[in-house]
């Protein structure tokens, strides 16, 4: 039957067989296009609807990291109201409201509509809006702030018995989203941006004018839900548009393609697919040929792909290898670094304690000698003595200052400052110094007020000045402040050779001294501004410096001004005078060193005061329970023989009384967890060396009376 078929075919013409071939093939291949070009359709329509889906989540989801900051900041400004009402505004909103106008403009308005607090801020919908609603919730409107289109975040304030008592508006400006909406502006989105749930644009491209209904009424979507429609209208034109409701702020984002951009690519392969089919009417058989030449190129191409995937295998394999051996380099040269740099803390910190033993006995033998000597001559030499003494001391205390800021034990006491106070006191310190190098120190005043540590904020100024002053060779230095917002900015210029920009980091680094590789004392010992940066950073200031060579530089610390400036300067209390010694106390003495115990000993029995000695703390405690009544004082070395500490020699001695002993530790040690130990154990911490009026300072600021003797074993005995 199949060969009869076929011969009945070899009968025809072969022109009427060919063209029947060509028919067919036509019609099967036409419907073929054809069903092929519907599902085509289809699909593009599903992936443009997908993509924006995906756009408009990606779009709420970067409207939600810049609205999410915003609101934080504006429920902090509302909840502040809510609490204290609108009296509480001039004290404690401002310090909230400077939070706020990092993401933008607040604004504050009473049940009136008055603008109490910013600037006047009118949405397009009218200032009615503002204060119609519920309370306690963020809504969304648009307007204009000093020309540019705005983001309106209103959260009203509801008082007692649920009347509205204002609202509180921050206005964060639309370009803040155009990092994601210039992605969207390349001219083939018809919409894209964000819209309250009436369809009103708060923020976007394309739709009606601004505040306009953008893209009519939306559909109902739960928080944080995507919905995609592809038979949308927008200003009479078809779009495929995606839309994903914001979970928490009632709006939502959509991204619309117009429908003709959408099927463009569709069209182009439908025109192209009918040449396709005209052509293969007439080129069928050369088609094929053509197929089969690119079926062998591309065959080619894989085959060079293979080999180009390969060689960037191994490529890549080459490269991780040395990078890896590279980050093995890195991490051991980082804990090479940072083994050298717990070496030379504990040298430091060993070394201070090892020299504040010498220093403090010669300072205490010292004195005595100086109380001693009547001629002029040999007082001339001891003075000298105590001048190369003072010399080796500002060392040790400068040492000091950056291991107790270190350590963590400095709390600052943030309070409200005039700083006309602080720079007429840091003026007075350094006109001297300033004077004998005939240099010219102004001042330029300021009546401001800012939240600082006094004593903090003056040290680090006096280490600026002291830095400025020995830096320059002639000219002058100035201390000036200039308003930055809600930022006070303290400013030190001088007129010395300034500062290479390569060196304008290294010049905070501990012992880094510019210009001085002799280490002359005279010009500082290089820690200066390391210590202003270590202040700065425990009072949250920020230290900057400028510096051009050849001209000078400038060094700045920003201060936040307080809440209100209108208040008169704070009085300073005036120093208290020294005062007198009290009565003659017994003070029990804990020192191994017996050069030390002996100078301590010689210089307290000179003062009037009956003294014990004791070598370590076992001792101490035996000597107490022997002594005919409890010591007012205990003066203790913090580093004892034995199993006790001074500290816990303290604590030992008051359980054995059964009352609290005022302690004094001496210590040259300035390792941090040192000085914490000591503050932690309530004593009064010195640092060796102790020169004789801050040890009799020390002395009268405890102010004990006299202990009577104990009662119990005068009877018994």
């Amino acid at each position: 039957m199949i060969r009869l078929s076929v011969n009945t075919l070899l009968n025809f013409h072969p022109k009427a067989i060919l063209a029947a071939i060509v028919l067919a093939m036509t019609l099967l291949g036409g419907t073929a296009w054809g069903a092929l070009s519907l599902v085509d359709y289809v699909n593009t329509l599903d992936r443009a609807e997908r993509g924006s889906r995906q756009a408009a989540a990606f779009l709420e989801g970067h409207a939600d990291a810049v609205l999410d900051g915003g609101a934080a900041a504006l429920a902090r400004v509302a909840d502040r109201l809510e609490e204290g009402g609108f009296a509480s505004l001039p004290d404690k909103v401002p310090s909230e409201a400077l939070v706020a106008s990092r993401f933008g403009v607040l604004s504050i308005l009473d049940a009136d509509g008055r603008t109490v607090f910013g600037p006047s801020i009118e949405p397009d919908s009218g200032p009615a809006s503002l204060l119609q609603g519920a309370g306690g919730v963020v809504e969304l409107l648009h307007g204009q702030v000093d020309g540019r289109d705005s983001i309106l975040m209103v959260r009203r304030i509801s008082g007692h018995g649920g009347v509205p008592e204002g609202a509180v508006l921050l206005a964060l400006p639309s370009s803040s989203l155009h990092t994601v909406l210039d992605v969207f502006s390349d001219g083939r989105h018809s919409v894209a941006g964000l819209f309250r749930l009436d369809g009103t644009r708060l923020a976007g491209i394309g739709g009606s004018g601004k505040g306009g209904t953008g893209i009519g009424p939306l559909p109902t979507l739960e928080p944080g839900v995507e919905s995609g429609e592809r038979d949308w209208t927008v200003g009479g034109e078809g779009v495929v548009i995606g839309l994903k409701r914001m979970r928490d702020f009632p709006a939502v984002a959509a991204v619309a393609l117009p429908r003709a951009v959408v099927l463009e690519p569709w069209s182009s392969r439908l025109q192209h697919g009918f040449m396709m089919v005209g052509v293969s009417v007439v080129a069928l058989f050369g088609l094929a040929a053509l197929g089969w030449t690119s079926l062998r190129r591309e065959a080619a191409a894989r085959d060079a792909l293979r080999d180009a995937n390969a060689r960037l295998e191994q490529r890549v394999e080459e490269r991780t290898a040395d990078l890896r051996s590279l980050n093995q380099k890195l991490v051991r040269a980082l804990a090479e670094k940072e083994r050298a740099n717990q070496a030379k803390a504990r040298f430091l910190s060993a070394a201070n304690h090892d020299l504040r033993q010498p220093f403090q006995a010669l300072r205490l033998f010292h004195h005595l000698l100086m109380e001693r000597l009547k001629e002029s001559r040999e007082r001339s030499i001891a003075e000298k003595m105590g001048e190369a003494l003072d010399s080796g001391e500002k060392l040790l205390h400068a040492l000091l200052e950056v291991a107790t800021l270190d350590a963590g034990v400095v709390r600052p006491n943030i309070a409200e400052v005039s700083i006309a106070t602080v720079l007429d006191g840091v003026a007075a310190e350094f006109r001297g110094l300033a004077a004998d190098k005939r240099l010219d120190l102004r001042v330029r005043g300021c009546a401001a007020m800012v939240r600082t540590d006094a004593t903090l904020l003056t040290r680090m100024l006096g280490d600026l000045l002291r830095n400025a002053i020995a830096y320059t060779p002639a000219g002058g230095v100035v201390v000036g402040c200039r308003r930055r917002g809600q930022w006070l900015r303290i400013e030190v210029w001088d007129t010395g050779p300034g500062i290479a920009a390569e060196h304008l980091d290294a010049i905070f680094e501990d012992f880094v001294q510019l210009g001085n590789p002799e280490r002359d004392r005279r010009r500082g010992l290089g820690l200066g501004l390391p210590k202003v940066r270590r202040k700065a950073a425990l009072l949250g200031h920020a230290v900057e410096v400028r510096s051009r060579p050849g001209q000078g530089s400038v060094f700045s610390v920003m201060v936040p001004l307080a809440a209100s400036e209108s208040r008169t300067d704070a009085a300073v209390p005036a120093p208290a005078g020294r005062a007198e010694n009290p009565a003659a106390r017994l003070i029990l003495i804990v020192e191994d060193d017996p050069v030390q115990s002996a100078g301590m000993q010689l210089l307290l029995e000179s003062w009037g005061h009956d003294v014990l000695v004791a070598a370590d703390g076992p001792a101490a405690l035996a000597m107490l329970r022997a002594a005919p009544r409890c010591p007012d004082v205990i003066l203790s070395d913090f580093r004892l023989p034995g199993p006790l500490t001074g500290a816990e020699t303290v604590t030992r001695a008051a359980e054995q009384e059964g009352r609290p002993i005022p302690g004094i530790i001496l210590t040259g040690d300035t390792g941090p967890e040192r000085i914490r130990e000591a503050v932690a154990a309530g004593c009064r911490l010195l640092h060796k060396p102790v020169t004789p009026d801050v040890l009799r300072d020390a002395l009268n600021a405890l102010g004990a009376e006299p202990v009577p003797a104990r009662q119990s074993q005068s009877s018994a005995a």
